[in-house]
């Protein structure tokens, strides 16, 4: 079950992190997001500043372990900079950031990279709604269950294999060579993956894989 309505506007996301993983699959994340026009990415804090200044961005989504310029020194540059700018945190470790200093820095909004992609879309639509007086409306998986609540002995070895290997990029064919089987076995555990998952792409079963440890962000 989702909900379906469409905002009339289309919003500039700069998307900040220094893992090519994660990066890519939030860009892959939010190309699917109709009310999102145009993606930048960024790989450090500084940046991250500069790309946010040069493409007039609505909304930012960064790490907050990041290189030249740490994600909370950037969160309180760009509040300075634009008070109606939607900021999204997210890190993969937690006890380094207490949340209220990562609010009280200028987040709209503090996420751990175990969570599923739809709270990510979700936190960043009330920001945007917040800030710019416009209603977003999304379309957001409720169902939540894969993405939630599935653990790693949910599914079977191979399964966690085949999802590892396509998590880290490489297609049908390089998989099914390194797993000694053929390509319709992939495609065929590729597919159990999908059902199970409650997924439709590989950026979610990317996400799901970080979230399960199979592969490092």
């Amino acid at each position: 079950m989702t909900d379906s309505l469409i905002s009339p506007q289309k919003f500039t996301l700069v998307i900040a992190d220094d893992h090519p993983l994660v990066l890519n699959s939030l860009r892959m994340l939010f190309e699917s997001v109709p009310w999102i026009g145009r993606i930048e990415l960024s790989r450090d804090g500084l940046e991250l500043l500069d790309m946010a200044r040069s493409a007039s961005a609505d909304a930012i989504i960064t790490d907050l372990s990041m290189p030249r310029l740490d994600g909370l020194s950037s969160i309180r540059r760009l509040r300075r900079r634009d008070p109606q700018l939607a900021i999204v945190a997210i890190t993969g470790a937690e006890h380094w950031f207490p949340e209220p200093e990562v609010l009280e820095a200028g987040a709209d909004a503090y996420l751990s990279k175990h969570r599923p992609g739809e709270e990510v879309v979700s936190a960043l639509a009330a920001a945007l709604e917040r800030h710019r007086s416009a209603p977003v409306r999304i379309a957001v998986t409720r169902s939540g269950r894969a993405m939630v609540r599935i653990h790693p002995e949910d599914l079977s070895e191979r399964e966690r294999e085949v999802l590892k290997l396509l998590a880290e990029g490489f297609n049908i064919e390089e998989a099914a060579e390194m797993l000694y089987v053929s390509p319709a076995t992939i495609r065929k555990h590729r597919e159990h993956l999908h059902e199970k998952l409650d997924t439709s792409n590989t950026a979610r079963l990317t996400l799901i894989a970080v979230h399960m440890g199979l592969v490092q962000s």
